[in-house]
C-alpha cells in the first residue's frame, strides 16, 4: 500500500505541473502476477513499434528504507530518432524522456501507470509535433489496455 502511494505521488507531482490541463494518471490493474505482466508490456511496447531504454528497480530501494514492497519497477521506452528530434527542439521536454510506465505487484494483480504523454502539449509549438503528443498519448493508453485485455 505504501509503494502505491508512492508511486502515485511520484507522477502527480509530474503532472502537477500541467494542472491545467485536467489529464488524470492512466492505470489498469492487470489479473495476472508481475512476471506475466512485465512480459507482455515488453512485447505490446515492441508491437507499437517502441524500444525499451531502461528498466529501473525501484523495490530494493523502498525494501532499503524499511517500506514492503511487492514488485515494482518503471520501464522507460520510446522511439529514439522521434525523442532525439523533439528534445533538440524542445529542451523542456528532456526531463519526460523516455516515456514511462510503472508496473508494480499488488497481491494477485499487477499495477500498470503511466502519465499521459498529452500533457507535454503546452510544451510544444508546432501542430506537426502535437501530432506526435497525441499520438504518444493514445500509444499509451492503447498499451495499457492492450496488456489488460490479455489476462480478462
Amino acid at each position: 500500500m505504501v509503494v502505491r502511494v508512492i508511486a502515485l505521488c511520484a507522477m502527480l507531482l509530474v503532472t502537477s505541473v500541467f494542472a491545467s490541463h485536467q489529464e488524470e494518471l492512466l492505470i489498469e490493474r492487470v489479473d495476472a502476477k508481475f512476471s506475466f505482466t512485465w512480459l507482455a508490456l515488453d512485447k505490446t511496447i515492441k508491437a507499437h513499434n517502441y524500444k525499451a531504454a531502461y528498466l529501473q528497480r525501484c523495490d530494493f530501494a523502498l525494501n532499503e528504507r524499511h517500506y514492503k514492497s511487492d514488485k515494482y519497477r518503471i520501464l522507460f521506452f520510446g522511439k529514439y530518432e522521434e525523442m532525439k528530434r523533439m528534445s533538440k527542439k524542445y529542451p523542456e521536454l528532456v526531463p519526460f524522456f523516455p516515456l514511462k510506465i510503472t508496473v508494480m505487484e499488488e497481491g494477485d494483480h499487477t499495477l500498470i501507470i503511466a502519465t499521459p504523454p498529452i500533457v507535454l502539449l503546452p510544451l510544444v509549438k508546432t501542430d506537426e509535433d502535437r501530432m506526435i503528443v497525441f499520438r504518444w498519448n493514445e500509444d499509451m493508453k492503447s498499451i495499457l489496455d492492450q496488456v489488460k485485455s490479455q489476462y480478462k
